[in-house]
């Protein structure tokens, strides 16, 4: 490309102009430092993705040198780990993606590794990690009753996506699931909804220390004793055909008006088992895909969750922290309810 064709780059002075602060601001709010509050910090990486800012390689590389005498001529790695396929998930692909974002802007190479079978256990990801000196992981929603990871946690700066049920304990990052289905629950009620069932997969629940489960019995604890409704846990690695057909029979048995479910098939689910939405159940989704407008329910930001962990890992690693932390903290995106078809409002004088 000629000389001036090139556009320029986009500098930490061009971010500051932009939002009107000093670029020592902009400089310390890139790196997370503690004394900038988090709604500039917010502000300020806003601006500089929009506007196309990105860390300097060659300057990143000096300062490496200066602080480690040596020159990096690649950017650090940092790992982010799964125990399953991701692909076959939208929510955990949301998840990645704001992952992969971050770690970009602030001139990191994101690496998606797998620890399951056939690929790496707990020995063989230490000598990986340690032969391509990476030192910085997110453990991303593993899913229990798979492949777990036993490793030597002060090697490594380690931020959590869910996965609460596995050690070690540490910062983690999630959307709000006990306030997305107390949300839930509210709307359906304003709804005139009155017998409102949870049903959710018991593996999801242990992955999030139940925390659906504990939206929801706040809010029941709040109606008349006559409307609660036991919630439904389905198990392990259940089929969709044996989820359809336990939550047939659980909302044919205690008479339940909607269903609050964090799976985007509920619906075809609930179908499946000789129920039409929304004529004989109603039902909204507490984790809605983005673009999905054929159900009603709760749409958490799953990207900012994958942003956030990649903040919170880089932070941590600029900071020289690693292993567990005494005083490990847990990070909550929250969520928005979006109105859809699967749940009308009903008519108050014929409701049940």
């Amino acid at each position: 490309m000629p000389i001036a064709d090139r556009q320029p780059r986009v500098t930490i002075k061009d971010v500051a102009r932009s939002a009107g602060v000093h670029f020592t601001t902009v400089s310390l709010a890139l790196r997370h430092h503690p004394s900038i509050p988090v709604s500039t910090r917010e502000r300020i990486e806003a601006i500089a993705k929009t506007i196309g800012y990105a860390p300097n390689p060659v300057f990143a590389a000096l300062t490496h040198f200066r602080v480690h005498g040596r020159v990096r001529a690649t950017p650090p790695r940092v790992a982010y780990l799964v125990n399953h396929p991701i692909e076959q998930f939208q929510h955990e692909q949301e998840f990645w993606n704001g992952a992969k974002e971050q770690a970009e802007m602030l001139g990191y190479e994101l690496e998606l590794i797998s620890v399951s079978q056939g690929h790496h256990d707990s020995k063989s990801l230490a000598r990986y990690l340690r032969a391509q000196n990476i030192t910085g992981i997110i453990i991303a929603a593993f899913e229990p009753g798979l492949a777990e990871l036993k490793l030597e946690w002060s090697d490594y700066a380690i931020v959590k996506i869910d996965s609460l049920h596995m050690e070690p304990e540490t910062t983690s990052v999630s959307n709000d699931q006990r306030h997305d289905v107390r949300i839930a629950f509210r709307e359906m009620q304003a709804r005139g909804y009155q017998r409102i069932g949870l049903a959710v997969c018991r593996a999801s629940e242990e992955s999030i220390q139940f925390r659906y489960t504990a939206g929801y019995l706040i809010e029941r604890a709040a109606i008349p004793l006559k409307d609660h409704i036991p919630e439904l846990l389905f198990p392990r690695q259940a089929s969709p055909a044996k989820i359809s057909e336990l939550m047939g029979h659980w909302v044919r048995k205690h008479k339940i008006d909607a269903v609050l479910s964090n799976w985007a098939s509920l619906a075809q689910l609930l179908s499946d088992a000789g129920l039409h939405v929304p004529e004989d159940v109603a039902c909204a989704c507490l984790c809605l895909p983005v673009g999905n407008t054929d159900l009603a329910g709760v749409q958490p930001n799953l990207h900012m969750v994958g942003v956030k962990a990649v903040s919170l890992l880089t932070s941590q690693l600029k900071q020289g922290s690693r292993g567990v932390s005494e005083f490990a903290s847990n990070t909550y995106v929250r969520s928005h309810w979006q109105d859809g078809p699967s749940a009308p409002k009903q008519n108050y004088a014929t409701a049940p």
